[in-house]
């Protein structure tokens, strides 16, 4: 019997690859949250609008004027209301797949607009950085400001 041998055969019988499932890096309810937000406030947009507005979630987030989670600034009610669909009840539908799409792609790897960009809203606030138009019929031009 040669030991070598028998090694290198048991060694290359465990060489397979096994599939596991990657750790998400965000938790359902944040994924919950971004998705209901950006389809509430962009579900009949284009795929930008839809990151434009998730992105403006994000930099709050991690602006330190506002709350430090997703939840939280979606909901902020102190110093107003930041986000009417959570009041109107549009927030509460379920999200566009494309809504979902991105807000998976903008958790996974972050916001597409500058950090300082931290409102948005049809008219401009602070300094203007940039303006998306929805689709016709569908709403109003959207300002993305610092």
């Amino acid at each position: 019997m040669n030991i070598p041998v028998i090694l290198l055969a048991a060694t290359l019988a465990g060489a397979g690859t096994i599939e596991t499932e990657t750790e998400k890096p965000y938790s359902d309810e944040d994924l919950y949250v971004l998705s209901h937000i950006i389809s509430a406030e962009a579900g009949n947009c284009s795929e930008d609008m839809m990151l434009y507005v998730g992105s403006v979630v994000l930099n709050r987030v991690e602006d330190d004027r506002f709350p430090d989670s997703i939840y939280e600034v979606v909901f902020q009610t102190d110093p107003t209301l930041q986000y009417g669909p959570t009041e109107d009840g549009s927030y509460y539908k379920e999200p566009t797949p494309e809504a979902v799409e991105a807000a998976e792609k903008l958790l996974e790897e972050g916001s597409v607009l500058p950090a300082d960009v931290i409102y948005q809203s049809n008219e401009i606030l602070g300094e203007y950085y940039t303006h998306l138009d929805p689709p016709p019929g569908v709403g109003k031009r959207m300002y993305f400001c610092k």
